[in-house]
């Protein structure tokens, strides 16, 4: 019968079809992924069968139609389509089945070595099809070590294995028996299994565990580093490195040491916190009722007597906040964390940028943002876009480039002609350095996408404190500062700091050293209110733009199928949304008895023109043109802060960033404004700075100080160290 091997092929896509109709979830999440393995995986297999048909084996003219591409019946060309997708699907629903994976010995690998001696002894002898599927197995195994996916290194590659062998047994089995291929003997050892020739199943586990590997590596599922990410570490000499290594105490007993920070937020907290393990006595002062300062957290009453929780804003605590981390860790605070289920932005036309699989390494992370459809790869090798993202592999503390200093990232983007998607991406990452894109100096933005992704391989995912910031972080800090001995001065503002014999006065109470720990602004106003300490203020010590933080409790629920924060590619101000009522118990609180939904709205740069009493209803219409239901919300409560204590990361300041020593050798800078000999931003960069600061004083006082890590320093394409 002619139509015999279509008939095959239509028998093999039925449960497939049937499979993927009763698993709507799988087919909206892998079926692209598996198309494309399928498609990628198939074609060598394509161009070996164009290559030998006729010599090596041909088909039964009485059981095919008769249409051919290169000899190739168009039946054959649907058997590397159905039998692959039966295989992956098998293995995502049997073998696999989303169960945890652990890579064991790379006992498929210690058998590349024979097969390829067999390859070599096969083609002697002129046993062509045993010697291509012997290769075939050994570029299979190696492709399965190359992109780190190691499916035959777990139990379920081992089971995927005597799966892939029994299908060759029926599918084969069935072509050779009827017969519709035919094989030339003089090419095969001419041991069969059945009907099937002995490297059948050679020419079926390459080819499946080729797809399998391409399937898992597009789904982001390695287990172990990939060849060229290997490659990557070792060029950039790691990712998690030693800066600066505790130094040393010199005295057993150091003498008594009295030491004043200002300002309560984190780099304060870290500080005081460090210092009162070194035997330190320390003061802590703080302008505002209460600690935390951009972590801080309050209480609001609703109508109803509802006590809600009110938070300075959602933070990202990424998981290359190396030193951070570290401290969280020791003091057990990392418990109340969560991982983020997906980085996400948001277009204004309903587009989506997913990032839950950027986990790769720094450059191979650029190339799946290729594969996301956010540009192609002709618009990024044009000379002019080209050597503009050159720029941000090239970064190198040491040597920053001052000409970008002068250079703003909207400049930037409309000199390199950036892809539109790029650009949105681009874009939304910059204004969350709570400036606008002509207004954020691109060495500053540079640095920070060095930071944040072309400098470690854990991606843009992150972690979240499941909690309110007051009772699961900031409290259990300044408890733990307050059994150490450190008295902590709420609502006291700083006048003055002035020299006083070997130390400093703060308000004319004195002190050993002093760590001016509050934000630029402040800092500043405190330096130019304080002539004697012949420290003057830096230009670059001033906020940068309005931002607006917006806490809203509604009826109605928005936002369930996003993840708990989503970044926007705003229009004027919404730039993300946090879903509170999925972070926050009282939230959800609030969402289990009313129904309804507590979110949070951000921008991080309000501009210029738009009144302070027009912003929140700015953000509130931006969300119901941007969410679907957005409309149909009726806000209960809201709460608005229009802030501008965030530090200007503006274009030329940069190089007039004051350090973490300040000129006075008794008084230390600390915070997300000071300018590091290291990598680091945000939250890293205020406990970095503190944790340095710290070091500084333990060398003066002869006590032990702390280790301090660091994201690699150089970029992949900057010139390495003589």
């Amino acid at each position: 019968m002619a139509a015999e091997y279509l008939l095959f092929d239509l028998f093999v896509a039925a449960p497939i079809l049937t499979l993927w109709l009763l698993r709507p979830q799988w087919l909206r999440d892998a079926a692209a992924p598996a198309l494309r393995a399928v498609l990628w995986g198939a074609l060598p297999f394509v161009l070996w069968d164009a290559a030998v048909v006729g010599r090596h084996w041909w088909f039964e003219p009485t059981r095919v139609l008769g249409p051919a591409i290169a000899g190739l019946p168009l039946e054959e060309l649907g058997f590397f389509v159905v039998v692959p997708l039966a295989c992956l699907l098998t293995w995502e629903l049997v073998t696999y089945a989303g169960r945890p994976q652990r890579a064991t010995r790379a006992w498929a690998a210690l058998a590349a070595g024979p097969l390829a001696l067999a390859a070599i002894v096969a083609l002697w002898f002129g046993r062509e099809y045993t010697a291509l599927a012997a290769a075939a197995l050994v570029l299979a195994i190696g492709l399965d070590e190359a992109c780190g996916t190691a499916v035959l290194r777990t139990r379920a590659g081992r089971d995927h294995v005597l799966v892939v062998v029994g299908l060759t047994t029926v599918f084969n089995g069935y072509l050779t028996a009827r017969p519709i291929v035919h094989y030339d003997e003089r090419f095969t050892l001419g041991l069969r299994v059945g009907t099937v020739p002995l490297e059948d199943y050679g020419f079926g586990l390459a080819l499946v565990l080729v797809t399998t590997v391409l399937y898992q590596h597009a789904r982001g599922r390695a287990l172990r580093p990939s060849w060229p990410a290997r490659a990557i570490r070792a060029r950039l000499g790691g990712y998690r490195q030693l800066w600066e290594a505790p130094p040393q105490p010199r005295d057993a007993s150091p003498r008594p040491c009295r030491v004043a920070v200002i300002g309560g937020g984190l780099a304060g907290l870290s500080a005081a916190e460090l210092l009162s393990r070194r035997g330190v006595a320390v003061t802590l002062f703080e302008r505002g009722a209460t600690l935390g300062g951009k972590l801080a957290a309050w209480r609001d009453t609703l109508p109803g007597g509802f006590e809600a929780p009110i938070e300075h804003g959602f933070h990202a605590f990424f998981r290359h906040y190396y030193n951070l981390s570290h401290w969280l860790d020791e003091l057990g605070l990392r418990r109340a964390m969560r991982p983020i289920d997906e980085y996400a932005i948001l277009g204004r036309h309903g587009e989506r940028a997913a990032f839950a699989a950027q986990g790769s390494a720094p450059g191979l992370n650029l190339l799946q943002l290729r594969q996301q459809g956010m540009f192609r790869l002709r618009d990024v090798v044009r000379p002019r876009t080209g050597r503009a993202l050159e720029l941000l592999l090239r970064f190198d503390a040491d040597h920053p480039d001052p000409a970008l200093d002068q250079l703003s990232f909207a400049q930037w983007a409309d000199d390199a002609a950036l892809p539109p998607t790029l650009r949105m991406v681009f874009t939304s990452f910059a204004r969350a350095f709570f400036a606008a894109p002509d207004r954020i100096s691109m060495a500053e933005l540079v640095r920070s996408f060095h930071f944040y992704y072309l400098s470690h391989d854990h991606g843009l995912i992150y972690d979240y404190l499941d909690g309110s910031y007051d009772e699961a972080l900031v409290d259990p800090i300044a408890a733990r500062l307050r059994a150490a001995g450190v008295e902590l001065r709420l609502g006291h503002a700083i006048g003055t700091i002035a020299p006083h014999d070997h130390g400093l006065a703060v308000d004319g109470e004195r002190f050993d050293h002093v760590i001016l720990a509050a934000d630029a602004t402040a800092a500043a106003r405190v330096l130019a209110a304080s002539p004697q300490l012949g420290v003057s203020p830096s230009p670059s010590m001033r906020a940068g733009q309005r931002y607006a933080v917006l806490r809203v409790w509604c009826e109605g629920v928005i936002g369930d199928e996003l993840p708990v924060f989503v970044v926007t590619d705003g229009v004027r101000l919404l730039d993300a949304v946090a879903f509170v009522d999925r972070t926050d118990p009282r939230a959800q609180q609030w969402r289990q008895q009313r129904g309804g939904s507590v979110l949070e709205l951000h921008c991080y740069a309000v501009p210029d023109d738009v009144p302070s009493d027009a912003v929140a209803a700015g953000l509130l219409d931006e969300l119901a043109t941007l969410l679907p239901g957005g409309r149909t919300l009726r806000v209960v409560h809201s709460h608005l802060q229009l802030r501008d204590d965030f530090t200007a990361l503006h274009v030329g300041m940069q190089r007039e960033r004051p350090g973490v020593a300040s000129g006075h050798p008794r008084l230390w800078f600390a915070g997300d404004w000071v300018a590091l000999p290291i990598p680091a931003m945000l939250m890293e960069a205020a406990h970095t700075s503190a944790r340095l600061a710290v070091n500084r004083i333990c060398e003066a006082e002869g006590r032990e100080g702390f280790p301090v890590w660091t994201v690699p320093r150089r970029g992949l394409l900057a010139r390495r160290a003589a």
